[in-house]
Parts: C-alpha cells; sequence; structure tokens
C-alpha cells in the first residue's frame, strides 16, 4: 500500500487536482460549520445540541484517524514535504468533512 501511495506522492505535482479538490472541500466544509454555529438556528438549545453532538462525534473521528494512520503517516509523510502537506490536508478534510456532514444529518434528525 505505501508503494502505491509513494507512486501517487510522485505525480503529485503533475497531479495537483487532487490538492486543490481537498482544499476546496475543507474550505466549504468549515466555512458551513461556522455559519450554522453563528446563525439564529445554532445559537438556541437545539443548535447547541446539534453542534456538540457534531463535534463529539468529530472528536471520535479524529481519534480512530490519528491511531489508524500513525503508522502510515510517518512511512509516508517523510517521504517529501508534498506528501507531508497533502496528508496534513487530507486529515483536515475528514475532520471538518465529519463536522459539517454530522450538523447536516443532525439538523433534520433532531
Amino acid at each position: 500500500m505505501t508503494e502505491s501511495l509513494k507512486s501517487f506522492f510522485d505525480n503529485l505535482p503533475t497531479n495537483h487536482w487532487s490538492t486543490l479538490v481537498i482544499a476546496l472541500l475543507s474550505i466549504i466544509f468549515i466555512v458551513y460549520s461556522l455559519y450554522f454555529y453563528f446563525s439564529k438556528e445554532g445559537k438556541d438549545e437545539r443548535g447547541k445540541k446539534i453542534i456538540s453532538t457534531a463535534s463529539f462525534i468529530s472528536f471520535i473521528i479524529t481519534m480512530i484517524l490519528l491511531f489508524a494512520l500513525s503508522n502510515l503517516f510517518y512511512d509516508i509523510a517523510s517521504y517529501n514535504q508534498v506528501s507531508y502537506s497533502w496528508i496534513l490536508n487530507l486529515a483536515v478534510l475528514i475532520i471538518s468533512g465529519t463536522e459539517a456532514i454530522g450538523i447536516f444529518i443532525l439538523k433534520k434528525s433532531i
């Protein structure tokens, strides 16, 4: 698995679309979460419950992600600087995406 990721990172400067997609999705998820937090709906009791539940789920996903990718992270991140920044951007995408998707789902169910 690490060999295929290393070949992916070797071609990353020519395949910069993945970095742009990750950055764009991260920005969208973060803006959505901030919009909900500062909106009128996010300030009432239901909104605070949604934010706290989504944040807890995001925290759990972060811990699982750090545990699962700890060995892989050091193998790939030490490969070169591009791979290090790409892995960190991917982690931010997963965490912010979990938060935003959690808010979106909980808005409909709570």
